[in-house]
Formats: structure tokens, sequence, C-alpha cells
């Protein structure tokens, strides 16, 4: 039987548990959110122990405690977390209702420290830390990237910052990588973007000078970053790095003597000694691993998202790496364990198979012979550096350099290092929009923003903001009599010579051979420019009706100009 002292106690106990239980708070949640795990709630079945002078002991005291947050998903939420989430235990006693005055109060400290973190947030937008950005895409694999994420925060003393960007996994993940805390920041998708898709957000919150793509099958090793790094380092020409591994297509796979992962890591301290003599020059680089800087980003641009779930997205913006004039280099002193097409494999060998053959399908039609392109565009750059004329053979070069040579001339003035952006491969007068539907048109290498209503007949083409921000801009145009509708219907083009072209046909015309009408070319500063496709012509807009023929003695009596290229699909509106 309780005593008077015990039914006050509990009687108090019951009181304070409703008032608690009223001041639960349901948030509704909002596009970029904080998310605490939920606390598992104690029991209440276990009776309370009385001590001798009839007090209730402190320990069974404690009442139950449940923090419910309950957080409406928007179409995306962007999860950060920065150490470990710790919940203060309140140590409030009786009713929690708050007086006027200290309802006022804190509501005013509520709104200051409010304010103060949007301004901090908007000053520090933008800006780059010296360290290296990490983004790992992910769909349905916590154990391997929790593994991973571990690998990385022992093995890499550099600073860093970890992006995991998790494709609507159904297993957990975004909610496990919160828990674990560190230098993690987590973007949980609405929907599986696919590889492309994933990094692509994780490029955009990149802050890192230096950039990692990395799959979230792998396991990073002693030295792995740090050779990497002296690697890009070591000659300024090269634009990514990859290193080699036990599992992976082309040359970056290599022999290892181990069968467990227990045994890997004996073997990778072994391997991963700083060695420059194993760094050498590829002509590809698998997306699994890539390290590069954000200064080549700012230049070559997102990875294309037309390509379904995975594969040949990565071979495709290695091509255009290439042709803005970067080299490719392996880090052979830098092993990485590679578990192998871990999310890939999970669709099954037929989906797999479907997959694979539709983006190779998508790959060749929109880039054709991209190898043969890549050496065009080479050699129209060393014709520009040397001034050797369109349709005139250069001299061969009778003392190549070995291509592992190392050479520091960072800074240097040398011509050949001036590398391309992607915009030099876009035609003349196209028009562009971001995501936002500003619409900007391409005149003499400078966006000139449009600040009137579109004209009728225009069909701009969307590219990533980064994209259009790193064209040099131009005055903006506010007079519809200064917008001229591009391209052109055959029809409506006067074969009247420009100020100082030598030939018949208006600038930005489009021009085909009357034997290759598949084959068209942009007319553009007295150059002939071609499509690099059908594909990379009807993303500009091209179609039969606007293509001139003429014959090919004519077309090829031009000086040849940079190939016009297909810009990269953007499924995702925050590019």
């Amino acid at each position: 039987m309780s005593t008077p002292d015990q039914q006050r106690g509990e009687e108090r106990h019951s009181r304070s548990n409703k008032v608690k239980a009223r001041n639960v708070v349901r948030r509704k949640g909002h596009s970029h959110l904080n998310i605490i795990p939920n606390i598992s709630t104690r029991s209440e079945n276990s009776r309370s122990e009385t001590s001798r002078n009839g007090s209730i002991s402190n320990e069974k005291k404690a009442a139950r405690r449940a923090t419910q947050h309950d957080v409406s998903r928007s179409d995306m939420a962007v999860l950060h977390a920065v150490g470990r989430r710790s919940i203060r235990k309140s140590r409030r006693k009786g009713k929690s209702r708050r007086t006027p005055k200290g309802a006022r109060l804190y509501k005013q400290g509520y709104t200051r420290g409010y304010n103060e973190g949007v301004r901090q947030g908007q000053n520090s937008f933008g800006l780059v830390f010296e360290g290296v950005s990490i983004i790992i895409p992910t769909y349905n694999q916590r154990e391997y990237v929790l593994k991973c994420v571990s690998s990385i925060e022992k093995h890499t003393p550099a600073p860093y910052e970890i992006i995991v960007v998790d494709n609507a996994s159904k297993d957990g993940t975004a909610e496990a990588m919160l828990r674990k805390g560190g230098m993690v920041r987590v973007a949980a998708l609405d929907k599986n973007r696919g590889f492309a898709g994933g990094v692509n957000h994780g490029l955009m919150m990149a802050r890192g000078r230096h950039i990692i793509v990395l799959n979230n099958d792998t396991l990073v090793t002693p030295g792995w970053l740090d050779n990497m790094m002296t690697c890009l380092a070591s000659d300024p020409k090269i634009g990514v790095v990859g290193p080699v591994t036990n599992y992976i297509g082309g040359d970056q796979q290599i022999e290892v003597p181990y069968r467990e992962v227990e045994e890997m890591w004996s073997f990778a301290a072994t391997h991963n000694r700083p060695d420059a003599d194993k760094h050498r020059i590829t002509d590809r680089l698998v997306g699994f691993c890539w390290l590069f800087s954000r200064e080549l980003l700012e230049r070559v641009g997102y990875l294309d998202e037309g390509y379904t779930v995975g594969n040949f997205e990565d071979d495709d913006w290695i091509i255009r790496v290439k042709l803005a004039g970067y080299q490719l280099a392996v880090a052979g002193d830098a092993f990485i364990h590679h578990f192998g097409s871990v999310s890939m494999k999970a669709l099954g060998e037929q989906d797999f198979a479907v997959v694979n053959k539709d983006n190779e399908q998508f790959y060749s039609q929109k880039w054709g012979d991209p190898h043969a392109l890549v050496a065009e565009t080479s050699r129209l750059a060393r014709q520009q550096t040397s001034g050797t004329p369109s349709g005139q053979q250069e001299d061969g070069d009778t003392n190549p350099m070995d291509p592992r040579q190392r050479i520091s001339t960072q800074g240097s003035q040398d011509q050949t290092l001036q590398f391309r952006h992607s915009y030099d491969f876009y035609p003349e007068g196209s028009f562009l929009s971001d995501a936002k539907g500003d619409v900007y048109t391409l005149n003499g290498g400078r966006r000139r923003k449009l600040n009137i209503p579109v004209p009728r007949g225009i069909s701009p083409v969307q590219v990533a903001k980064p994209d259009l921000l790193a064209i040099p801009a131009g005055e903006a145009l506010i007079s519809a009599g200064d917008v001229q509708g591009w391209p052109r219907e055959s029809q409506q083009v006067h074969t009247t010579a420009v100020h100082g072209s030598h030939n018949g046909w208006a600038e930005g015309s489009i021009v085909a051979a009357v034997d290759a009408p598949e084959i068209r070319y942009q007319i553009s500063g007295d150059k002939r420019r071609r499509f690099v496709s059908v594909y990379a012509a009807e993303r500009w807009g091209v179609h039969s009706g606007h293509i001139i023929s003429v014959s090919a003695d004519q077309l090829n009596a031009m000086e040849e100009g940079w190939p016009i290229i297909a810009p990269p699909q953007l499924l995702n509106p925050d590019l």
C-alpha cells in the first residue's frame, strides 16, 4: 500500500507527463532540413522502488521522454550533418508553459539567431575551401557506402568534405549516413536520378578546390589521395587522375595477391608507397574514381543525364574533358579496392543488358566517332597555336616527348595550355536558357541576356547555370529589332556576303554538301564548323528545312573551326 508521500509523488509525475505530451511540437518539413533521429522510448512497466525514507529512487524517477518529428518530405530533402547530434535532457521541473515575457524573449532570440544564420549562409555561399569534396552517389547500398565513408575517414588526412547523394534508397541509407555524422553532408533525392544525376547534384553542392567522384562500393587506402594529388600537380596539362584497382575495365586494373578484403590492407600499404615512375598518361579513365580541379569542372560542366541509371556517362564526360584540351593520367601508386558494379549488378542480368545497350546506342548517336573527333580537335588546336592554315600539313614531331616526363609550368603563358570551355563548342547565334527561364543569345563569344519577351519561333536550349556564367557577359538586348532568330529557314537566308567574307553565305547559315546531307555545318566567322552528329544538330534545333545545299569544293575551300557538340541533358531543375 502506497504512503501519502508516494501518492502525491505519483500524481505530480502524472500531471507532468500530461503537460509534456501537450507540448510536443510537430514541425512541418522544409526543402533543406536538419533531421534528428527519433529517440527510442523507455518502458514504464517497471514499478518504482521505494527507499527506506519513502522517497522514490532517482533512477526510476526519470519520466519517459519521446521526441517525435513529423517531417513531411518535399520533393527533395537535403540533409546536412556535421558532427554527431546530441539531445540535451531538459531539467525543467513542473509546468513547461512559458510566461508571456519568456515567450517574447524566446521569439526575439530565435529571430536574431535565424537572421544571423541566413546572413552567414549568404556570405559563405560560393566560397571555396582549400580541400577536397568527395562525392559518393548511392542507391540501396547502405552497408557498402558506410564502409566506404569509414575508409575515407580513416585514411584521408587532408582537409575534405564527404557528400553522399542518395538516389531515393529504400534501405535507410540517408538516415544511416546522417546518424554517422562526421564531415558528411547528405543529399536525399526524391527519385533515382542515376549515376550522372547523383554526381551532378553532388557537384552542385561541392565546395572544395578539388573534387573526387567515388563509387559507393570502394574502399580507399593509406596514401591514396596524396599520391593522386601529386600526380595531378605534376603536369598542368593533366586534368583528371584515376587510381589503380583490383576490379575495373581498361588499364586501371592490376593483378592483386589477396582474396579477402582483410588481406588487402597490407598489400595496399606496400603498393601505395609514393613513386612518380608509376604515373602515366592514358586515353580513358573509368568513373569509379576521378580526381580533378574545380577549374576543370567550370570548363567542362556537368555529366549528361540522358544516360539511364549508369554506364557510358563517364566515357561521355571524359570525351568532353579531352575536347577541352586536358590529358588523363593514372596514378599507379594509388590503389583502392573496388567490389565492382554493385548497383548495376543489382538490376539483374537482363535489365543490366537492356540499360547497357540503350546507353551505348545513345553514346554512339551523340558522338559518332569520338576518338576521331578528339584527334581532329587536337590538330585544330595545334594549328591555331602554330599559325598553320587549315588544310596544310604540320611538320611531324621528330622528337616526341615521353608522356611520363614531368614539367613544371604552373602559370605558364604557353598557348597550348589555354584550355577550352564548353561554350567554345556551341553554335554562334544560338539561344541558351537556365532553369529559371532567363534567355541569352551567344554572339561573338559573349552571352547577351534578352531583357524582352522571347520572340516567337525561338526555342532556347537549356544549359547549366555554371556553363552560362562561364561565358563572358555582353550588353543585354532590350529591343526586339536586335534579336535575330536562329537557326533560320533556308528560304529566309539571303546569300549576301557578310562584311569581310569572301563566301556567299550569311553568318550563321546551316550548310551541307550535296553528296553528304547528313554532315551539317554552321558558317561562323568565315569558317565552317561541323556538327559532330545529326543528334548534335537536332539538339540545337537544326532540321532539314534549315540546310542550304552546297558543293563539297565550296565547303573544303573554307577554313575549319571548332566542332559543335550537343549540350548535356540536365533533368534536375536545381542545376
